[in-house]
């Protein structure tokens, strides 16, 4: 639709994305490179790491397959699991905000 623009990352079938979609003049395509920031990054790292140390301490950690189920809840119902990026700030992880870990 020639009144809609689109900034693609992902492709269905990376590497190869559908014929002729690089060409059209409302789309823009780059290689899966928008997690390439500082920001994005540091999150993955810090991410990580709180998952390690949930396992290391016979926790489960957090995942985008767990995490949005709880998207919306309280804190109280939330259960018990690794500190993350989700909840870091709730647990008072280290006190520290998860953006500094």
């Amino acid at each position: 639709n020639p009144q809609f623009y689109a900034g693609l990352d992902v492709f269905e079938d990376e590497p190869l994305m559908k014929p002729g979609l690089k060409d059209l003049p409302n789309v823009v395509v780059v290689p899966h490179i928008a997690s390439a920031t500082v920001w994005t990054r540091r999150g993955m790292s810090a991410l990580a790491a709180m998952n390690v140390a949930a396992v290391i301490n016979d926790l489960p950690p957090w995942g985008s397959s767990n995490v949005l189920s709880f998207v919306g809840e309280s804190v109280e119902d939330v259960p018990p699991a690794g500190p993350s990026l989700i909840n870091a700030k709730n647990l008072n992880y280290s006190g520290r905000s998860p953006a500094k870990l």
